[in-house]
């Protein structure tokens, strides 16, 4: 079995990859190491390892390195192609979806996982939306998708120096996105249901979890071909603290702006300038549709 790490080679958890990590798997199996030296660098990493016929691929990193390695192993490939099997391994800040997963990054666990080589068909979703050029791009996304304050959140995260540690930053970023965030009239519409109005923050997610922990969708299910939509509207401050300690525990969220769902496509428009972000990573504005591509990629699971 030929194993192909794409590893965030900006992570925080690099050196002690290469101490703990790295020399474990090799004890038992074939692994090729391809580290990432600039952004957008595991998308085309990992479409070489397809090409390369690798069996596994592992995403070595965060939620971002996920979704860019989910992009290099579906995009251009033919409808029926069957790309090599994907695994998470969790060394970014986030983390949200191998949370979902319960995946770790305990090296006994990894070689379990290996070993043991159960494999679930996993849905994705596909995003359309406007780039920074204005024109119209695609993107394939595993975990969540956001409009509203999610990707400001994530600008702002990715601009900060994280000194407190991964948890506070992101805690940080999200209120000072819920202070200084003016909700934006958006359109919400699907074949079954629609919404309008101001919004805070609209999820489309094929996970459980964003924002480091976050539980916005505690009944998705990876692998059934449905996403749960996740509505705020304009809450207030003080509602978005008072709530936040039972999203953390996963629970639902009962007032009156906050909205849950499912939905299999939706279409997103705004009045006014709106970003979209998928799997951590800022995408660009709406417009934008999303839709749920089933059981479209092999995953590892415990």
């Amino acid at each position: 079995m030929k194993i192909a790490i794409i590893l965030n080679g900006i992570s925080l958890a690099k050196k002690n990859f290469y101490k703990s990590i790295l020399p474990a798997l090799q004890q038992s199996f074939l692994v090729e190491v391809f580290e990432t030296r600039s952004q957008q660098d595991a998308v085309s990493l990992s479409s070489q390892a397809v090409d390369k016929n690798f069996d596994v691929i592992i995403a070595a990193g965060g939620d971002g390195t996920v979704h860019q390695v989910v992009n290099g192993m579906l995009e251009g490939r033919e409808p029926h192609h069957s790309p090599p099997v994907l695994m998470i391994l969790p060394l970014g800040t986030g983390n949200d979806f191998a949370r979902s997963l319960n995946i770790s990054t305990d090296s006994n666990q990894l070689i379990s996982l290996l070993s043991r080589f159960h494999v679930k068909q996993v849905d994705v979703g596909t995003v359309t939306f406007t780039n920074t050029t204005g024109t119209s791009e695609a993107r394939y996304f595993i975990n969540v998708a956001d409009v509203g304050m999610g990707p400001e959140v994530v600008k702002r995260v990715l601009n900060s120096k994280r000194l407190l540690g991964s948890w506070a930053s992101y805690y940080l970023a999200i209120l000072e996105t819920f202070i200084r965030y003016k909700p934006v009239e958006v359109v919400a519409t699907t074949a079954t249901w629609s919404w309008h109005g101001k919004l805070r923050t609209l999820a489309i997610a094929n996970g459980n979890f964003y924002g480091h922990g976050l539980c916005i969708a505690p009944d998705a299910q990876p692998d059934d071909g449905i996403f749960e939509s996740f509505i705020c509207g304009d809450a207030s401050t003080l509602d978005f603290i008072l709530q936040s300690n039972n999203l953390k525990l996963g629970k639902h969220i009962k007032h009156p702006k906050v909205f849950y769902n499912k939905t299999t496509s939706v279409s997103l428009q705004a009045t006014a300038l709106c970003s979209i972000e998928a799997d951590g990573e800022w995408l660009g504005t709406l417009p934008a549709t999303l839709a749920m591509a089933p059981h479209k990629i092999k995953l590892l699971v415990p």
